[in-house]
């Protein structure tokens, strides 16, 4: 067995919980990846320039999925751009402002350059999403598509639902509203992303996997969530952090720590140390 991608989560997976990750290991094990010819992928439902902020300084070293795999990126360069249809995108606003509205739920609409709220959405919703999306705009009425108001390739509508015992009910019935074509998936946070369906991360790493001629038996991932199961189910070498829900461990045979105790990091340490991952 050869890995030759490394593909990870990064809330709850590869970040610790205040966000961080020690990069001086990381650098140290990023610099012996490139040297054997291994792949660094970043897959994560926020945004792409979120994602390179985080591996400043390893700008050419990591690749990138982001918007949980509407976006994949290769250095500087856009490989693939999976756009929300326009009549499915103002199906989708017509539901959620019938049924999802604020304070039910706190929408935020991605694209390729940016990520929009509306512009009444309260300063403590605005300043957590801060925290997740680098590049973050208000816009009048967000709920009413308008070119315009955007001027973006649109790729991913998030839906932030307010704790309470019926989250989980709420979520099920925006599935089942969800109109032929579009699909959500949970990415931890009471949030929900709904995105074209068929596109995950595991389609985002297709795009890699035909760049590089890279099989499944050849990558190794990380994940703690239900938008992380596609790519963990690919490959024989996928790991479940031990903070993930009991039904992503239950997907999956394999284990990391706890991304508090830099889960991902020991094991890639294990991997460059010689261990064997047999299938």
């Amino acid at each position: 067995m050869k890995i030759k991608l490394i593909a990870v989560d990064m809330d709850g997976t590869f970040l610790r919980d205040d966000n961080s990750y020690d990069k001086q290991r990381f650098g140290r094990q990023l610099q012996q990846l490139v040297d054997r010819g291994i792949h660094f992928v970043a897959a994560s439902g926020s945004q792409l320039d979120r994602l390179k902020q985080q591996f400043s300084g390893f700008e050419g070293a990591v690749d990138f999925i982001s918007e949980n795999g509407s976006i994949v990126a290769s250095g500087d360069k856009l490989l693939s751009v999976k756009e929300i249809p326009i009549n499915l995108l103002e199906e989708l606003l017509k539901i959620i402002k019938t049924h999802f509205n604020i304070p039910i739920a706190s929408t935020t609409i991605t694209g390729e350059k940016a990520a929009y709220v509306d512009d009444q959405e309260p300063q403590a919703y605005f300043d957590l999403k801060n925290r997740y999306y680098s590049t973050l705009k208000r816009v009048p009425e967000i709920l009413e598509y308008e070119a315009d108001k955007f001027a973006d390739q649109l790729v991913k509508v998030g839906l932030s639902f307010a704790p309470g015992d019926d989250t989980k009910q709420q979520i099920q019935l925006l599935r089942d509203l969800l109109p032929s074509g579009l699909a959500s998936l949970n990415s931890g946070f009471n949030t929900e992303l709904i995105g074209p369906a068929g596109v995950n991360k595991r389609t985002g790493l297709k795009t890699l996997q035909a760049k590089y001629h890279i099989a499944d038996q050849e990558v190794m991932t990380f994940g703690d969530n239900e938008n992380d199961l596609a790519m963990l189910t690919m490959t024989p070498y996928g790991f479940a952090m031990a903070n993930a829900n009991d039904s992503i461990k239950s997907a999956v045979t394999r284990q990391a720590p706890s991304n508090n105790h830099d889960g991902v990091l020991t094991v890639i340490d294990e991997l460059l140390g010689g261990s064997q991952f047999n299938g």
